[in-house]
């Protein structure tokens, strides 16, 4: 039987006379009906978009700076073009954030044109955020169907830790953008013959490096492998098409690593993350292996609060713990199907060409991805699982719609049970672990799928039962994963360390209020993800500090500075970068700055772990300052002024 005679009648249903149909709406409304085209697709696909936008920017300002750390980088390029250029994180130049600059021009842009607010710096990721549920929809709908194509981009609009990413101005959400713009470029080179597509997917490669460095890297084996085995060329020439678009991914990313490493380290900001001042380590090593290796976390953290950020041990079972499965996990069963059915598919040839190369990309992105995140050390955000969202979506959908459409077939139906009851089984866990917000869910998850999953055992009569049974499956699917977004966006999240949905056992680790997260937690670790709350006191002194001065402060970690410096509107000089760390600036390059008038106080808070150790060049510092003039304290912080 072909496929088309298995599929589900409801969705495609409604065919007959389409140009019928759509000759009786006006002719400014005829794009809603496309000849060819089922009458609900076009009003399904606003109504998601719309929904999406409203979900994404409702209440932004409730995230108030999000990540201070990349607000203040997107304040400082809006001031200064050389802080612009390079991603400087203050407007003195003094060390770049620890990411290329791509998201923060973006942003910087948009606080040029609208002024300095969470909203023109959150709603640019808004947007990207809209539009990359559009691109999944599109690849999906063209090579499969309208309704298979909408749920992929409404798995992808409510999956938690997408809703969160693309609220927040984490670079993550222009990466997740960039990363599906280079899937989809890629399969229209497969399905149209040309070559320039793959080139714009080495440019939206390149940008993707400008944006996270080798994180980008998660989606180019799918891309490889799709265009090798699906491209309508001779062997060779494949491989010089994918060679062509290597040098656009390097064009487009290498001018600015170039500009950076060629430039004189005395007239650009330090290079933040790295050891050496050097782009090229930072690259490698910090946004690179050091991510797989764990080193990233030792060289920041050590004791307690290390520890913090061990507790994941290695192994696909890591999307089981607290901290992952209500980020990502709800759909998770129908992608592991979806995979293998689509294994399936492309070693036997199944349908159309176009349809296995879209299988393929998603299944070796899918497996690339999180098979990385499974088995990466050190910081492991739970916000990184976004990278393997895209892909998961797509065979997710591409499995229940595929599924729902043979539920006639008897091993259909037990298999489509068994992956509901695995779904359940992870829905029920999550809230299990979130009833301090939710106490009444658990047994609500329970009452949700039983009847869907009895359902399924259940040979269907007739199509409406069979539309009925697809109904009931789709609301639980969609259920429980919508309460976590909607709880996303009516909280607020703030820091380095975002995480969607509500609290897990009672425990906020992004909130404003710090007293949220566990009492063992140190002070340390709160200053290096959150920063310190500025002091009223201090930012009133650095308001009032001479006009002249190049930094109104000094302060030890990215994260308070950065706070300071968007409360004050006043350049802040963050020893040491994110996490207190980097070699910059040494002691004695310190003490020339005061020497010369370029600082005029150091406040001191909490210092970051290293630094409250001793450890660190930041700590050298800290006990100069400390042993050479008088602190004045002010509302729980010491203030250190260094000029007369």
């Amino acid at each position: 039987m072909s496929i088309k005679a298995k599929k589900l009648s409801v969705p495609v249903a409604d065919r007959s006379g389409p140009a019928s149909r759509s000759s009786h709406l006006p002719s400014w409304l005829s794009w809603l009906h496309p000849p060819g085209r089922p009458p609900w697709e076009r009003p399904a696909l606003l109504g998601l978009l719309l929904g999406t936008a409203v979900l994404y920017l409702w209440g932004l300002d409730r995230n108030g700076w999000a990540n201070s750390y990349y607000s203040a980088a997107a304040m400082a390029g809006s001031q200064d073009w050389t802080a612009f250029l390079f991603g400087s994180s203050d407007p003195g130049n003094a060390i770049t954030v620890d990411k290329p600059p791509l998201s923060l021009w973006i942003m910087s842009a948009s606080v040029r044109l609208f002024g300095l607010s969470s909203w023109s710096i959150l709603v640019p990721q808004a947007l990207m955020g809209v539009t990359c549920v559009y691109l999944i929809y599109r690849v999906v709908q063209k090579r499969f169907d309208a309704a298979t194509g909408l749920l992929a981009g409404l798995f992808m609009a409510i999956t938690p830790t997408v809703t969160v990413i693309f609220r927040y101005n984490n670079p993550d959400a222009l990466l997740t953008l960039l990363m599906v713009g280079t899937a989809a470029c890629t399969l229209e080179a497969i399905d149209r013959r040309r070559p320039l597509w793959l080139i714009a997917a080495g440019t939206l490669t390149g940008a993707a490096l400008l944006t996270k460095q080798l994180q980008a890297g998660l989606v180019l084996p799918a891309v490889a492998l799709t265009y090798l085995l699906f491209a309508a060329a001779p062997l060779f020439k494949r491989f010089l098409h994918l060679l062509g678009a290597l040098v656009a991914a390097a064009l487009t990313a290498g001018w600015w690593v170039l500009l950076v490493q060629l430039t004189d380290p005395a007239i650009r900001p330090f290079i933040g993350g790295s050891r050496t001042n050097s782009i090229i380590e930072l690259t490698l090593g910090y946004n690179g292996l050091d991510r797989l290796t764990g080193e990233d976390a030792s060289r920041t953290m050590s004791g307690a609060a290390a520890g913090l950020d061990q507790k994941l041990d290695p192994g696909f079972q890591r999307f089981l713990q607290p901290q992952f499965s209500g980020q990502f996990g709800w759909f998770l069963p129908l992608a592991i199907a979806g995979l293998i059915v689509a294994i399936w598919w492309v070693l036997k040839r199944h349908g159309s060409i176009q349809q296995r190369a879209l299988l393929l990309m998603c299944s070796v992105w899918f497996v690339c991805s999180t098979t990385i995140l499974a088995y990466m050390s050190g910081i492991v955000h739970p916000y990184y699982t976004i990278a393997s969202v895209p892909s998961l979506c797509c065979l997710a959908s591409f499995a229940v719609v595929q599924m729902l459409r043979r539920l006639h077939q008897n091993r259909v139906r037990l298999a489509l049970g068994a992956i509901l009851l695995a779904t359940m089984l992870i829905a029920f866990v999550s809230a299990l672990r979130s009833t301090a917000d939710f106490p009444w869910l658990p047994q609500v998850v329970i009452a949700l799928w039983g009847v869907p999953i009895a359902a399924v055992f259940i040979p269907p009569l007739n199509a409406r039962v069979k539309l009925a049974t697809a109904v009931l499956v789709l609301a639980a699917l969609l259920t429980v994963p919508a309460l976590w977004t909607l709880d996303t966006v009516l909280s607020p999240h703030e820091g380095a360390g975002v995480v969607a949905g509500p609290s897990i056992r009672g425990i906020r680790t992004d909130h404003p209020d710090r007293n949220q997260l566990p009492a063992d937690v140190p002070a340390s670790f709160k200053a290096v993800m959150f920063g310190d709350v500025p002091a009223t006191g201090v930012v009133q002194r650095l308001m009032a500090s001479p006009p002249g001065t190049k930094w109104a402060a000094a302060m030890v970690g990215s994260e308070t500075a950065a706070n300071y410096q968007l409360e004050s509107q006043r350049a802040i000089l963050p020893v040491g970068g994110f996490d207190g760390t980097d070699p910059f600036p040494t002691l004695a390059q310190f003490q020339q700055m005061v020497s010369d008038g370029q600082v005029d106080s150091l406040v001191i808070q909490n210092l970051p772990p290293l630094t409250s150790q001793g450890r660190a060049e930041s700590a050298r510092i800290v006990e100069w300052v400390t042993s050479h003039y008088t602190p004045e304290p002010i509302d729980g912080a010491s203030y250190y002024r260094l000029t007369p």
